[in-house]
């Protein structure tokens, strides 16, 4: 609604009001006021309350028209019946933002979404923002302004630090904020946005982003009403060098319903949400702890360069269970350099084995120079980017700290991320002082550094400008398909390859199209009012002569007339190959043009071997999806199979998705199958494009 430059007067104001104010600190309308004295907040806080003279040893006063200055900051923490009144009151006082506290809208039902409509339309003619209703509020832990009613501050006392919580659930804002302070790290905002009526969690994410200390956010989503926001705070963030992760739940038919009763939204389709993350930088979770989870390493400083990593330890099996682990999770585990491995073979014991992972042995307890002189070698090596010291135990004799003074040095030297794993948290408090990142379990640390690493890629990552695409011309017609001679049409002038195929209006056509085509042919019904003529039996394969494609095509009008369709046919080649895959795209209504590039046929959906893209891409990204398909070694090429011709299928993709952006008419499109010859070329077999509904005027 408002530009987020307005929106810093949530977490900046010089002066708060309390609609609904109460003494007891243990209320909705108590613990704002209770927070703010508390953690040191010197504007100006006041009470509103008819019943009292006094709150919290505050003046309390009896309506906002009373207050001796207009509030920056109005709290609404009445019921839903009077919060209506309360906005009002607002309004007319002149205050410049407010907090609706109050609950029983959207989250309720066409009623209650109804009244918060209302409302919205309120402020929003005022022109003063709103977060809410149904929100437990915001804080900002650097000047005290804690317009929030959770308990966790009283529980866990906060601590400014370079972080931002972003939530439209009150839980999901404060168990990270519970999880970071546990692991002694501090976060400067928090926001629990509730409903998202008027301000949206991505506006608030936008004005956290203003802050230049501001190094890492933590993104909780139920529901994604509209992109633009959110696609400008991740640019801005990964222009200022600002990590987001996020947690977007609601993925299963629960959790939707679920989402739905708690916001007041419709959740939207998982993979659709994982291809926009992807695209915009955003790292997606699937827990709450896990949101948090990474933090000290988002908070290092430490690039984690192209994420070669070593694992260093004085246990061979903790060695071994990082190795798989790392394999499994994908990691590349670097490989020593020559000179390292000289160095190192005249440092370490004769019966050391010199690899990645590097075993210290138990030398370690009889010399500790080993450990520093070993991290020297490995942060000079130019084939490490990453080093992770596993620490199973360390008792009396081995020089603890002297070896976390030896991490940080080596670490500040070469500007190497270096993080430690260890079960003993007395032996990880001598690295944590340093500064280094340390983690209880070994494969939970490389678990955290896959995901950092992966992150860091994605942030490198810039989105493409889409292509100019020609807005393709579409067949006029008022029905929602094309036929599929018209779909394969628009993909010919794609330059997607298609089947070899003929429209045939009469018999004597069919026949010329038949004497035209080599091999096999097959004959099936082409009007865009079949779809799926399949599922009408309205295929046929095989035919080998005049006479086949005779019966066949008196068949297949005999079954036309029965269903009333009038239709031509298609005469196409039957086309033999090795591999179905799948090529689509259509039009989200939150995201906009997604594309879909999997394993096809009949048992996608059962296989479920595919991903989403979101255009503009480009074939170098389409590669990179494929490669994390379980089809990928497939389209390689295996025990003598030609490798399919990835050039001309990520180009296709890219194309489709610049068609979508370009075509605005276009609903969706399905190239199912996509067959791979048997020399890697690709062939579209069958097409279906859908056209867009036209625009009612609700949309205009």
């Amino acid at each position: 609604m408002s530009s987020h430059f307005s929106l810093q007067g949530f977490f900046h104001p010089a002066s708060v009001a309390i609609i609904g104010a109460k003494d007891d600190p243990n209320s909705v309308g108590g613990r704002p006021i209770f927070y703010m004295r508390r953690y040191g907040y010197t504007g100006r806080i006041y009470p509103v309350n008819p019943k009292r003279v006094h709150v919290q040893q505050l003046t309390c006063f009896p309506n906002l028209n009373s207050l001796p200055e207009q509030p920056d900051l109005v709290i609404i923490a009445v019921s839903a019946e009077r919060a209506l009144t309360a906005v009002e009151d607002a309004v007319r006082a002149g205050a410049k933002s407010i907090i609706m506290m109050s609950s029983g809208f959207g989250e309720t039902g066409e009623a209650g979404r109804a009244l918060e409509q209302k409302i919205i339309r309120m402020a929003q003619a005022a022109g003063v923002p709103l977060i809410g209703p149904n929100a437990q509020g915001i804080a900002n832990f650097s000047n005290g302004a804690i317009a929030n009613f959770s308990t966790m501050f009283m529980e866990i006392e906060p601590e400014d630090g370079p972080i931002a919580i972003v939530s439209q659930s009150g839980a999901a804002s404060v168990m990270p904020y519970a999880l970071l302070r546990q692991r002694g790290i501090g976060a400067r905002y928090l926001a629990a946005t509730g409903n998202d009526a008027d301000i949206t969690s991505s506006e608030l994410l936008l004005a956290v982003l203003e802050d230049p200390e501001i190094k890492l956010v933590l993104l909780y989503l139920e529901s994604i009403r509209e992109t633009t926001a959110l696609a400008s705070a991740a640019e801005k963030a990964r222009r200022k060098g600002v990590a987001i992760v996020a947690l977007k739940s609601g993925t299963s038919s629960r959790g939707i319903s679920a989402a739905s009763s708690h916001t007041g939204a419709l959740a939207t389709e998982d993979a659709v949400v994982d291809a926009y993350f992807r695209r915009h930088g955003i790292y997606r979770v699937s827990d709450i702890s896990e949101l948090a989870a990474a933090a000290e390493l988002y908070l290092s400083g430490r690039s984690p360069g192209k994420g070669r990593v070593l694992t260093m330890s004085h246990s061979g099996a903790v060695g071994v269970v990082c190795a798989d682990a790392a394999e499994q999770m994908g990691m590349d585990f670097a490989d020593l350099s020559d000179d390292t491995v000289c160095g190192l073979r005249d440092i370490m014991p004769a019966f050391g084995a010199i690899h990645n992972p590097l075993d210290l042995t138990a030398g370690l307890l009889s010399d500790g120079s080993l450990f520093g002189r070993a991290l020297e070698l490995l942060c000079d090596d130019s084939n490490i980017d990453v080093i992770h010291i596993g620490m199973p135990v360390a008792g009396p004799g081995y020089d603890v700290n002297g070896f976390a003074q030896a991490a940080r040095a080596a670490s500040d030297r070469s500007g190497k991320l270096i993080l430690v794993s260890g079960p003993q948290l007395s032996v990880l408090d001598h690295f944590k002082t340093q500064g280094i990142p340390t983690y209880q379990g070994d494969v939970e640390a490389l678990g955290l550094l896959h995901q950092y690493i992966q992150h860091h890629r994605l942030l490198q990552q810039q989105i493409p400008q889409a292509v100019t695409v020609t807005e393709l011309a579409m067949p006029a017609t008022t029905l929602p398909c094309l036929s599929e001679a018209d779909s394969l049409k628009l993909m010919t002038d794609l330059g997607i390859p298609v089947v070899q195929h003929a429209r045939c209006h009469d018999l004597d056509r069919a026949l010329t199209a038949f004497s035209q085509i080599e091999g096999k042919v097959v004959l099936k019904a082409c009007s865009p009012e079949i779809p799926h003529k399949s599922e009408y039996n309205l295929v046929w394969l095989g035919i080998e002569s005049q006479e086949a494609l005779v019966e066949a095509f008196n068949a297949c009008h005999i079954k036309l007339r029965q269903l009333g369709f009038p239709a031509d046919v298609i005469v196409a080649r039957q086309e033999s190959g090795r591999r179905e895959i799948v090529l689509g795209a259509r039009r989200d209504p939150v995201f906009g043009p997604v594309v879909l590039i999997g394993d096809g046929g009949k048992y996608l959906e059962v296989l479920k071997d595919y991903l989403l893209l979101t255009p503009p891409f480009t074939a170098v990204e389409v590669l990179d999806a494929l490669q994390q398909l379980r089809i990928w070694p497939i389209l390689q090429g295996v025990r003598g199979d030609q490798p399919a011709n990835l050039q001309r299928l990520c180009e296709a993709a890219v194309q489709l998705g610049n068609s979508l952006i370009a075509t605005p008419a276009i609903e969706s499109v399905d190239l199912n199958p996509v067959l791979i010859r048997h020399d890697g070329e690709l062939v579209v077999l069958d097409a279906l494009v859908t056209r867009a509904p036209e625009p009612t005027n609700s949309d205009n």
